[in-house]
């Protein structure tokens, strides 16, 4: 049997399915809105998610997340034991890099589990239940190493003891230790890099990657939380030859 749609019946289905594709336009753009809105909020900015157990990401701002993770979220203000200036030695700071090296890496993140894989490799760019612990980003990874304060520009050079499992990032962002300068309140400074020793830095706008040794008037081994698609590792790289990386020294080792 041949079933036939008279010209009403085409027109009304027409109209049905037009209005069917529109409302999954609209569904798609209000979905992407509200992902982007839940987007991790940048770390230099006084409202980020460093500040308060529950907003220290995008993750911890949602109740049903919050026991998912073996990271300890702690508050601005804890204090997980220091060193006053002077009382830490760069050697001891290589423990909490090399720790970090075969871990992956998350935009923002801050901790990682100590098994030397990247569970969820390009998972990106915040964090979600199912990237918990998977690593550092560059700037996090020089802040812990570096064991600084987690208020921003403390003028203050003691070194805090934070460990893997500490789910945080620090108050600095790259530009942030790239561009320092002596007052600024900073335990840290813009430095030579011709001068750059072990546990120094080497930092562009965009990246920065701490210092093991130098191999050649170019090029260096560093630690580096590098990408979502190369996770947290050591290299060689040039940055010691390209124009826009700076050098960055923590101060007050002991």
């Amino acid at each position: 049997m041949t079933v036939r749609f008279d010209s009403t019946k085409r027109v009304a289905l027409s109209l049905v399915s037009l209005v069917a594709a529109f409302c999954l336009v609209l569904t798609a753009t209000a979905g992407a809105g509200s992902r982007r809105s839940r987007g991790v909020p940048d770390w230099g900015n006084p409202g980020g998610c460093y500040y308060g157990a529950n907003s220290k990401c995008w993750v911890y701002s949602h109740a049903s997340d919050q026991r998912r993770t073996s990271c300890r979220v702690v508050d601005l203000g804890y204090d997980p034991g220091h060193a006053g200036p002077f009382g830490y030695k760069r050697a001891a700071a290589t423990d909490i890099a090399n720790i970090a090296v075969g871990e992956g890496y998350q935009w923002a993140g801050g901790c990682y589990d100590n098994d030397d894989r990247d569970p969820t490799a390009n998972a990106y760019p915040r964090e979600t239940k199912s990237t918990l612990t998977e690593g550092p980003d560059c700037s996090g990874l020089v802040w812990r190493a570096w064991r600084e304060s987690n208020r921003a520009y403390p003028y203050d050079n003691s070194f805090y003891f934070w460990q893997r499992s500490t789910y945080d990032h620090g108050p600095y962002n790259t530009t942030a230790f790239k561009y320092a300068t002596s007052g600024s309140g900073a335990p840290h400074v813009k430095y030579d890099k011709g001068s750059i020793i072990m546990m120094d830095a080497l930092a562009s706008d965009t990246h920065i990657a701490l210092e093991q040794f130098r191999i050649d008037s170019g090029s260096d081994f560093v630690w580096e939380a590098l990408g979502e698609a190369y996770g947290t590792n050591e290299w060689i790289e040039s940055y010691r030859s390209q124009s826009r990386f700076s050098g960055v020294r923590r101060l007050a080792w002991g």
